[in-house]
Formats: C-alpha cells, structure tokens, sequence
C-alpha cells in the first residue's frame, strides 16, 4: 500500500484570489501551503505586474541577470509571463490560474459564480474596485451568505486617505520606516525591497484564519480589511517607546544610527575572500567579555577608550578599525561559530547562493522546496517559515507544484470546480468571457 498524505490544516478550504503584486500574494501563499485551494483569477491582457518583472528565471542557454543586474531592456523584450522570479517568490502553495475578463458579462458571470463555490474571497486592488465590479462585499454575501472576504491595499477601506493609491516602499516612507534605514550622517537610504509586502501578507493571512475561526463557531462570515499603513506603523515601536521614556527624537544628529544603536562592536566586518562579510553584535558587557576572551585578549581591547559600554560606543569608528583586522583574516563562517561558542551574536552575511545551495539550518528546516513549473521546470522554491508537528505545510500545497503558469487551469477550473459541460465552456470562449 502507498503512504498516506499527511493532513494540511486548511484541507477542503478553497480561496478565490483577485491578488496581484507581493501584498495579498504573500497571504495567499500561505494559505495555499497550508493545504486550501488557492484559485487565482488573472488576465492574459494585462497580467499580473510581478509576471513579468526581473529577474528572469533565465531560457536554456542563458545565464540569468540576478536581482542586483536586471535592466529595463531585458524587461521590455520578456516574451513569457511565466519566467518572473518575484512571481515564483509571492506564488508558490499549489496556487492554480485562470484568465476571465470581468469586462466582459458572461465573465463576470463566471466570477460570481466561483465565489458561490468558494469560502474565502481575497483582492488586494485599489480600495473600490472590485465594488465597481459589482463583487462588493455586500454582493458576495448574496452569491455566498458565509463567504470571507479579504480586502488587502495599502491605506485599507476606512478612513480619509482610503481612496490613495500605494505601493509597499511608499507606505514604508510614510510611516517613517525609511527615515530609519541608512548610515550614520547620510541621507535615509529605505529599504530596497518591498518588505510590507510580506509583513502585511502575514497579517492577511492572519486575518483569514481569525475569521474561520469566527465562522467555524458561528456560521457567519465576514469582511476583513487589511492594511500595510498599521503594520508598518508598529515596526517603529521603539522609536515611540524612546520618545515616550527618555524624551529623545529621531530626528537628532547623525541619524539614522546605523548598526550602533545601542552597541559596539556592532556591524558587519570584512571576512576574507572577495565581498565576504560577517556581522557581530555585542550590546552587554558580557558579550564584550566573551568576545575578548575569542580573540585571545589582545592588546588594544584593554584600551581605555573601551573600558565600558558608553565609551566602546563613543568610540567606534576605532573600535570597527580594530575588530577588523581581525575578522579579514577569517573565513566569515569560522567568525560566526568562534563567536556563537561563547555566547556572542554574530552570523555570515549570506547571498542567495549561499542560503539555497549551503545553508545547513535552512536545509535542516526544509526551507525550500524543489517544485516543477510546466515552463520553466524544477526549482528551489520557498514555503512558510513555520514547521506544524500534526498538519506539515507543503510549499506546492495540495497538488505538491510549483507556481502556476499564466491560465494553466483552465480546464480544472470550468471543468471540475463548476462542473461545466463542454459545449457551455465553448460557448464562454467563444464570447471573449475567457482571455
């Protein structure tokens, strides 16, 4: 007899996704890796942005241009919308696709009646836009009494600046997030990635299982209204908790404070070999201790200027000159074991090479995946980073692949979800209804 499938803990749920970009992508990733059916509804004639956005996964023959080197030019002359790397990242978790215009009547007809046969709705549009669909909330509950329905943008669907468009790096600098990210006495440099993206995805996702669990005890479904403005706010927790105590603002000389808030050595040092670095972090007295001991207690640690805390922090351009005479010598991963026996935090600064092919704490936690595209074929791919000892999450969900190819589902869709007949499925085609 064959194995037994472990139980996800989502089995039998089935989400209709209208989720583009990173935001309500990242949510739906997750549900789908823990085990609910994840439909996502696209369009052949304007696909999802992150489709076709570098990098590429590269065609035989040629060698991809990487997230640092990727050009307008190669951008502009991607023939498939199938080979987006930043797509593999948002969709994993068995996602599958189909295209159906919502311009078109016979398919907004198909729309609605997929969330008849769904439990979960999520979007993440501009705040509106599915209302002037006509798949507003209030609409949904007509076609599904119980049905979930998740809204995911930027501002949320409350309040006066609801109506703004955004993107994750905008809300990052109205909430204050980039004024925090830089070098000491230079300009706030941000982040170059669109991290609320995956903050403000767990959060969406978060907020689907808050409201199965309200349905599973009443019967009632719900809205959910999701932002990135609220999460974003909350990572600036310290910075409010400094000015509520001590009375201090950020906006004081030489921030943002760089990697010495609060520590010294504190940042990452050159390791040998070409671009290799490690970071290490002392903020106590005992990490001091600890670290002097590591090196061998050499000379210049008992330098006035680093007798305590305060001075080591006054001090660190010093300090940061010294330590590295040391760390450059060294492999950055003999740094990162040397200091972690005693008790200092320091660790190997990592490319992606190094966390897909030679991370044995990722690997040993089973963090990526190899999953077979039907274009692009196997891959690492990433899942949650979580581990369930009863239902295990599978980064290729229920049917165990990788991201879905632009309308790949078709058939499974009208076929198998709605039970269409052939002839009525032609006859979709043939209006246009199916991009």
């Amino acid at each position: 007899m064959g194995e037994t499938a472990a139980p996800t803990a989502l089995d039998g749920l089935r989400v209709l996704d209208f989720c583009r970009l990173g935001f309500g992508s990242q949510a739906t990733m997750i549900l789908g890796c823990l085990g609910a059916e994840v439909i996502r509804i696209e369009s052949t004639t304007r696909p999802d942005p992150i489709r076709v956005m570098p990098p590429f996964v590269p065609e035989p023959g040629e060698t991809g241009q990487g997230f640092g080197g990727a050009t307008l030019a190669q951008a502009q002359k991607q023939q498939s919308p199938n080979r987006g790397g930043i797509f593999y990242k948002y969709n994993t978790g068995g996602k599958r696709s189909i295209a159906v215009d919502a311009r078109n009547p016979a398919g907004l007809d198909l729309l609605r009646r997929l969330v008849a046969v769904s439990d979960v709705v999520t979007e993440s549009f501009a705040a509106g836009t599915l209302g002037r669909w006509g798949l507003d909330y209030d609409t949904l509950k007509e076609l599904r009494p119980d049905v979930i329905y998740v809204s995911m943008c930027g501002y949320g669907h409350v309040g006066p600046d609801s109506h703004y468009v955004t993107m994750g790096p905008t809300a990052q600098a109205l909430t204050g997030l980039t004024h925090l990210v830089g070098l000491p006495d230079r300009e706030p440099a941000g982040w170059s990635f669109s991290y609320l993206d995956h903050v403000g995805g767990y959060l969406g996702a978060y907020g689907v299982l808050a409201a199965l669990a309200h349905r599973r005890a009443t019967g009632e479904g719900q809205h959910v209204d999701v932002s990135q403005l609220e999460p974003a706010t909350a990572l600036g927790g310290p910075l409010v908790l400094d000015r509520s105590v001590n009375g201090r603002s950020s906006r004081r000389a030489g921030f943002p404070p760089g990697n010495r808030r609060g520590g010294a050595p504190q940042g990452a040092y050159r390791a040998l070999g070409d671009d290799r670095w490690v970071v290490i972090s002392c903020s106590t007295e005992a990490h001091w201790l600890a670290f002097v001991a590591a090196l061998g207690h050499p000379a210049w640690t008992d330098d006035a200027r680093f007798a305590t805390l305060a001075a080591r922090i006054e001090h660190a351009d010093e300090l940061d000159r010294l330590v590295e005479t040391w760390t450059e010598t060294r492999d950055r991963y003999e740094v990162m074991e040397t200091m972690q026996r005693v008790g200092v935090p320091a660790g190997a600064v990592q490319d992606a090479a190094d966390r897909v092919e030679r991370d044995p704490q990722l690997a040993a936690r089973h963090h990526f995946t190899r999953l077979a595209s039907t274009e692009v074929g196997e891959l690492p791919l990433e899942g949650v980073p979580f581990e369930l000892s009863v239902t295990p999450p599978d980064t290729g969900g229920a049917i165990h692949r990788g991201p879905p190819d632009l309308d790949e589902d078709r058939d499974y869709v009208l076929g198998e979800v709605l039970g269409l007949p052939d002839d009525e499925i032609a006859v979709l085609v043939g209006s246009g209804a199916l991009q």
